[in-house]
């Protein structure tokens, strides 16, 4: 194997493999505390002329059904009766609540130059590939899309890279957030097959 084919499968391994995301953060982050009641202790009543009677470590609501069965005369009869609990109590707990930056990506594809249907195989353009920029927002919206080639600013969704160049991409949501990221990226210097999920270039080992 050559040394230009080792560049380039190294270059495909790279291209095939990087996702840089940037953003998606927690930011502002506030701790609240929340007081939950609860009712407790010896719960009692009468179902039935049967005394029923109950300690609760812990309940949601003051008022409770007590329920007890009983094997009397060869049958099995339950008792039940609704009562309150006297004590009440607090669980205290803390609550986060927080804002997320915008998540921002850059990534790249190749272009497709044609597909042979006899072989399978795909080939696509040499020295050039696609920057396509991505964002979101988790808990609200984008509200301003910059971005930049060479420091030179567009508004394409994607642009063609064909010599190697930077490529910057800032996101800002509804809450002012903000998230940057930068990439370098290089087209390849061959053309490039795919047959299946394998990449490679385009040589006579690969047909």
């Amino acid at each position: 194997m050559n040394l230009l084919s080792k560049v380039a499968i190294a270059s495909l391994s790279i291209l095939s493999t990087s996702v840089f995301a940037a953003g998606d953060q927690k930011v502002n982050c506030k701790t609240t505390t929340v007081q939950t009641p609860y009712w407790y202790g010896w719960a009692s009543c009468h179902a039935s002329g049967e005394f029923l009677h109950q300690h609760i470590s812990q309940h949601h609501s003051q008022w409770i059904t007590l329920t007890e069965t009983k094997y009397e005369n060869g049958n099995w009869t339950t008792y039940r009766c609704d009562t309150t609990l006297p004590n009440k109590g607090y669980n205290t707990s803390s609550r986060e609540s927080c804002q997320y930056t915008p998540k921002a990506n850059i990534t790249e594809h190749l272009v497709e130059s044609h597909y042979d249907r006899h072989s399978g195989i795909t080939y696509y353009e040499a020295d050039v590939i696609v920057a396509d920029f991505n964002y979101s927002d988790r808990d609200g919206h984008v509200q301003k899309v910059e971005k930049w080639v060479n420091g030179v600013s567009t508004s394409r969704g994607h642009v063609d890279i064909r010599t190697t160049s930077t490529v910057k991409l800032r996101v800002t949501d509804n809450d002012g957030n903000v998230t940057e990221t930068t990439r370098t990226l290089s087209p390849p210097m061959i053309q490039q097959c795919r047959r299946g999920d394998m990449l490679i270039i385009c040589d006579d080992n690969f047909l």
